[in-house]
C-alpha cells in the first residue's frame, strides 16, 4: 500500500499488495446491560490486513474533510474495539478446542502466550487549513496541567495524520497518490496546476475513474464533473490533461463572449445617455440623424463628454 510506504517507510516498498487482506471496516462491540443485548458499531473508512513475514498488523484509514474535534475519542474507540474482537475470538477458538487448563487461562479465555496484532491508524485529511484539533487524548484531558510525575503516566502518543495539502515528501509515493497530493496542494493557483497537470502528462491522461471523482470532489472544480464523460477514453480511463484543455478553451470562450456583453451593455447605455441628452435640449433632428449615422454619433457622444 503506498500510503503505508510512503507515510511510514519514506517511500522504501516494503509492504507489497501481497501482504494486504482488505476487511470489514465495521467494528461491532456488542455487550449485555440490564437484560438487553446492546450494539455499538464504529466504522473507519478502511480497514486492512497486513502480514510482512512472520508479523500481522491491522492498518485502519479515517477519511476527514473537516476536523474532528473529538478524533483521538473516535481513534481509541475503533482500536479498542478490534482488540476486544480480537480477545473474544481467542476465547472461542480455545473454548472450540477446550484447551484452557488453569484458573487463570480459564478466567482470562487466553493463554499467557496468546498474542494479539497491533493496530495501526491513519487519518487523512483534505482540509486546506492545517489540523489545528486535538492529535491525542492529552490534548482533551489537560494532561500537562498535572505534575510531571502524573503526566508521564498519561502520555499517548499522537495521531498519524496525514494532511494531504501540506505534505511535503510526495515524492515518497510511488502510485498516483503522489499526483493526487501534487495535484490538490495547487488547486489555488491556476497557472501552476496546469504546469503541474501538463508536466505528469503520463499519469494524468489516464487516471482511473475513482481518482479522477477524488479530484474532482476535492478540488471544488464543478467543471471537471460537468465534461467527466467527454475526457473518458477507450479503455475507460480519464484524460485529465484533455479536461484541462477543455477548460480553457471554454473559459476562454466564455471569457470572449462574457466580453461582448459586457460591450453591448456599454454601447447601450452610452446610447441611452446621449438620447437623454439630446431629448432634454430639444435636438430631436439630431437624434434622427444619429440614428442612422455611426460616424454622426460618435461625433456628439464626443460633443456631450459621453465616454
Amino acid at each position: 500500500m503506498d500510503l503505508l510506504n510512503g507515510m511510514v517507510f519514506h517511500g522504501r516498498q516494503v509492504i507489497t499488495e501481497d501482504n494486504l487482506l482488505e476487511k470489514n471496516p465495521v467494528l461491532h462491540n456488542v455487550y449485555r446491560e440490564k437484560n438487553k443485548v446492546v450494539a455499538i458499531e464504529n466504522t473507519p473508512d478502511l480497514s486492512v490486513a497486513v502480514t510482512w513475514k512472520s508479523l500481522k498488523f491491522q492498518f485502519m484509514i479515517q477519511i476527514q474533510t473537516l476536523e474532528h474535534y473529538a478524533m483521538p475519542v473516535r481513534l481509541l474507540h475503533e482500536k479498542g474495539i478490534d482488540y476486544y474482537n480480537q480477545w473474544k475470538k481467542l476465547q472461542k477458538d480455545h473454548k472450540n478446542c477446550n484447551d484452557l487448563k488453569d484458573n487463570a487461562e480459564r478466567l482470562s479465555g487466553m493463554k499467557k502466550t496468546d498474542h494479539f496484532y497491533p493496530v495501526l491508524q491513519i487519518v487523512i485529511y483534505f482540509g486546506q487549513e492545517h489540523w489545528r484539533a486535538a492529535f491525542k487524548m492529552d490534548d482533551l484531558t489537560g494532561a500537562n496541567d498535572f505534575p510531571e510525575e502524573l503526566q508521564k503516566l498519561f502520555f499517548e502518543t499522537p495521531m498519524l495524520l496525514f494532511e494531504v495539502y501540506y505534505f511535503k515528501n510526495i515524492h515518497w509515493f510511488q502510485t498516483d497518490l503522489q499526483q493526487v497530493c501534487g495535484f490538490l496542494q495547487r488547486t489555488n493557483d491556476k497557472t501552476a496546476l496546469r504546469e503541474y497537470v501538463k508536466a505528469n502528462e503520463e499519469v494524468f491522461s489516464k487516471l482511473e475513474e475513482d481518482t479522477f471523482d477524488l479530484l474532482t470532489v476535492m478540488s471544488g472544480i464543478r467543471a471537471m464533473k460537468l465534461i467527466k464523460r467527454d475526457v473518458e477514453t477507450v479503455g475507460g480511463e480519464f484524460d485529465m490533461c484533455k479536461a484541462f484543455d477543455d477548460m480553457m478553451r471554454d473559459s476562454k470562450q466564455e471569457g470572449i463572449r462574457e466580453g461582448r456583453r459586457e460591450g453591448e451593455r456599454k454601447t447601450e447605455e452610452r446610447m441611452n445617455e446621449l438620447i437623454q441628452k439630446l431629448v432634454s435640449a430639444g435636438r430631436i433632428n439630431d437624434l434622427l440623424q444619429a440614428s442612422n449615422n455611426k460616424k454622426y454619433r460618435k461625433k456628439l457622444m464626443a460633443e456631450l463628454g459621453i465616454a
